[in-house]
C-alpha cells in the first residue's frame, strides 16, 4: 500500500508542476511511472496489495494508461497463468508466431517478425504492435460476451480523465501519451521480451538479474520463474521465494539467466534476434534456434 501511495504521489506533482518541469525530465519521470503503473496493474490483479478483490478492482479500474481495460487485462493474464506457456494458439501472451504463418510470409514481413525479437524492434514498433494486437483479440472475443461491459466503463473512465487532465489541468496531450502510456508500454515490452522462451527442456520462464531501480519498476517480476512458480505472492516476498527455491540454476537450464541485467539483454540481442519467430516446439515448425529468412 505505501508504494501505491508514494506512486499517485509522485504522479500528482509531476502532473499539477508539469509546467514547471523541464521537458525531457517530465518525459523520463512519466515513462519510469507508466512501467511502474502497468507492473503496479499486475500486482492488482495477483490479489494485492489489499485482501480485498473489489478494493483492488477499483484501483486497478482507473483508466492512466488510456489503452487498457483493467478486466480484460486481467482476464488475459489469468489465462496466461493457465496455459502452455509460449504457445501461440493457447497463450494469449506468446510472442510466438504459429510455423504455418512463418511458412507462407514473404520475405519482408519475415524480417519483421525477425526485427520485432531485438530489442530495437520490440521497443518500437513492438509498443504500438503490442497494443493494436490486444485491441484486435479484444474485438475477435466480442461476440462471446463479458468484453463490452469493462470496455464501455473504461472508455468512460477514459474520456473523463482526459478531459481533465488535458482539459482542466492542461497537460500536454503529447507528453503524457508518449511519457506514461507509450513509454510505460515499452517499459514493459522491455520486461517481457524474453521472459518466455519456447526451449527443448526445462523451465520456458527466464529470469533476469537486475539493481534497485529496475527492480522495483518491475516489482522483481524480471525474476520470471519466481513468480511463475507462485503467482498470487506479493512482489516484496518473491526474492526470498526464489533464493529458497534455486530459481537461478532452474533457469539456467531453461529460458535463460541473465546476470548482465537489462544491459547484458540489450547488448546481445541489439543486433541479433533473440529468438526465431515460429513457435519451435510445435508440429512443422523450423529446428530449434533458427534464425534465417527462410
Amino acid at each position: 500500500m505505501t508504494l501505491l501511495v508514494a506512486f499517485f504521489a509522485s504522479l500528482g506533482s509531476v502532473v499539477a508542476w508539469n509546467a514547471s518541469i523541464p521537458w525531457p525530465l517530465e518525459l523520463l519521470i512519466l515513462i519510469y511511472l507508466g512501467g511502474l503503473w502497468m507492473s503496479l496493474g499486475h500486482e492488482l490483479l495477483h490479489g494485492h496489495p489489499t485482501p480485498w478483490n473489489w478494493v483492488n478492482t477499483a484501483i486497478g479500474y482507473l483508466p492512466l494508461s488510456f489503452w487498457l481495460p483493467f478486466l480484460r487485462y486481467k482476464a488475459m493474464h489469468i489465462k496466461h497463468h493457465q496455459s502452455d506457456l509460449t504457445f501461440p494458439e493457447d497463450d494469449p501472451e506468446s510472442f510466438y508466431v504459429a510455423p504455418e504463418l512463418w511458412q507462407h510470409a514473404g520475405t519482408l514481413r519475415r524480417f519483421y517478425l525477425l526485427f520485432l525479437r531485438t530489442v530495437p524492434g520490440r521497443l518500437t514498433v513492438g509498443v504500438p504492435r503490442g497494443i493494436v494486437r490486444f485491441w484486435r483479440r479484444e474485438i475477435r472475443t466480442a461476440s462471446g460476451g463479458g468484453v463490452g461491459k469493462p470496455w464501455l466503463g473504461h472508455i468512460a473512465g477514459s474520456v473523463a480523465f482526459g478531459w481533465w487532465l488535458f482539459g482542466v489541468i492542461g497537460m500536454s496531450p503529447w507528453t503524457y501519451v508518449f511519457g506514461f502510456c507509450l513509454g510505460g508500454a515499452a517499459c514493459t515490452q522491455l520486461r517481457s521480451f524474453l521472459e518466455h522462451a519456447a526451449v527443448p527442456v526445462g523451465e520456458r520462464s527466464a529470469v533476469i538479474k537486475a539493481g534497485p531501480v529496475m527492480s522495483l519498476l518491475y516489482l522483481n517480476n524480471n525474476l520470471h520463474l519466481t513468480h511463475h512458480a507462485e503467482a498470487d505472492l506479493a512482489w516484496y516476498r518473491i526474492p526470498a521465494l526464489h533464493r529458497a527455491m534455486g530459481s537461478d540454476a532452474l533457469a539456467e537450464q531453461g529460458a535463460g539467466l541473465y546476470r548482465g541485467g537489462y544491459l547484458e539483454v540489450c547488448r546481445k540481442y541489439f543486433f541479433r534476434p533473440f529468438c526465431q519467430p515460429d513457435h519451435p516446439l510445435s508440429p512443422g515448425s523450423r529446428p530449434y534456434g533458427s534464425l534465417g529468412l527462410r
